[in-house]
């Protein structure tokens, strides 16, 4: 097997890793993102798939880079699941016990290799319109979550595998349906959102959830998951189908490697920017996603659309003086920063929310659009950067990824009298 980042080869001796596979290439597919990321909600379907026993793999990449791993065994009246996660090196494993078409228990068990405990551990009942969970952190005491749940609602998890979306997808494929609206349950939460799911053709649906992750899923007769693309949304990770795989010979050399201190690390790290330019103290706060041999601009972020310039929770600001940005000042104090990219010319929005995630923009508090010019990089930026390059009046606010700079330059105004401000 594969030791490195990438899956190799299956047991079957097919090629698992999903960017060169020429079959996801061909039709709408080539202007789809080669890029997906694991849906931050994973869907726990409550149907089952046409045959009555049922198993998999799937490959789970961000660019160039394998991040996880999974296999599944379905039955009529359960599902298991094994995953290992690349990022930190944990392995998950999920039963779901089924009655009928409803969900009615629900355990999983995190744990790491060397590490005899338990990481975290879920377990959760359901019946009729309510759900009861209890949720293990560690060694701090379980925490008791109660939940009104509709009775046949899907019942989802952060970190749920991409076999629970094959059995929502068979859901609809054995209806006959052309779309199919779920309500969906956030184990932990109190409440329900909801799973869209829109037939494209006969091997391909539409799938987005409440956290506006939006997919291309490629699917056989039976509604099995062949393999999954991005269209929108945070998620930039692409899935394929594999062969068996050997997770307990990826867990072992993954955590080798994490050991030796070559392991993959955090996706994005968080990271944070200070300057004084002009008289001004500044700081920015931002995570920092990597470039992975994809097309970032106009590829994984979309041109002419809203993103969180960075990743995870919203990059943010704090100035305490006045910054005029040509003409449009910014006030002293705390702001979230927002970018409308584009080929010739990138829109900042400045918002007066912060603290939110970054897939939580609310439109109503943004402040000021203050437009960037867009200059090519002499090389190609792996991680994405934040700059302030500091000048005796003022500075210039730099963002760097791939081979892209957009910037904007601001001067500071005067301090206010001691006695005005």
């Amino acid at each position: 097997m594969a030791t490195h980042g990438d899956v190799g080869r299956s047991a079957g001796g097919m090629r698992v890793n999903p960017p060169g596979r020429p079959g996801f290439r061909r039709r709408r597919w080539r202007v789809i993102v080669r890029a997906l990321r694991l849906a931050p909600l994973a869907l726990i379907a409550l149907g089952r798939v046409a045959a009555a026993d049922d198993a998999g793999c799937f490959v789970l990449t961000l660019g160039r880079d394998t991040t996880s791993i999974e296999c599944y065994r379905r039955t009529s009246a359960r599902l298991e699941v094994e995953q290992v996660d690349r990022t930190g090196v944990l392995r998950r494993r999920f039963t779901y016990d089924l009655a009928g078409d409803l969900v009615s228990h629900v355990a999983l068990v995190v744990t790491s290799p060397g590490r005899p405990d338990t990481v975290q551990g879920i377990d959760a009942t359901f019946a009729g319109d309510s759900a009861h969970a209890w949720l293990r952190e560690g060694d701090a005491p379980p925490r008791d979550v109660p939940a009104a749940v509709p009775a046949g609602a899907i019942v989802v998890s952060y970190n749920c595998p991409w076999s629970v979306y094959e059995t929502a997808i068979a859901r609809l494929v054995r209806a006959g349906s052309d779309s199919l609206r779920l309500p969906l349950h956030v184990l932990g939460s109190r409440g329900a959102t909801w799973l869209s799911l829109h037939r494209l053709g006969r091997d391909s649906v539409d799938l987005l959830n409440h956290h506006q992750d939006h997919f291309h899923v490629r699917i056989d007769e039976a509604g099995h998951v062949l393999g999954a693309l991005p269209i929108s949304g945070p998620g930039k990770f692409t899935v394929s189908r594999a062969g068996p795989l050997d997770l307990g010979a990826y867990t072992a050399a993954w955590a080798a490697r994490e050991k030796a201190g070559q392991g993959l690390g955090i996706l994005s790290p968080r990271d944070s920017v200070t300057a004084n330019a002009g008289g001004a103290s500044l700081w920015l706060d931002y995570s920092r996603p990597a470039k992975r041999g994809r097309v970032i601009f106009g590829g994984v972020v979309p041109y002419g659309e809203l993103w969180r310039t960075g990743a995870n929770a919203a990059t943010q600001l704090r100035t305490d003086r006045a910054l005029d940005f040509g003409g449009t000042v910014v006030p002293p104090g705390a702001y979230s920063l927002w970018t409308v990219p584009g080929p010739t010319g990138w829109k900042l929005v400045v918002n007066g929310e912060t603290g939110q995630w970054g897939t939580s923009h609310d439109a109503s508090r943004d402040l000021y659009t203050i437009a960037m010019n867009v200059s090519a990089l002499p090389a190609a930026v792996e991680r994405f950067t934040i700059r302030i390059e500091p000048g005796p009046r003022g500075g210039t606010l730099q963002f760097d990824w791939d081979t892209t700079r957009a910037s904007a330059a601001f001067t500071v105004e005067p301090a206010a009298p001691e006695g005005k401000r």
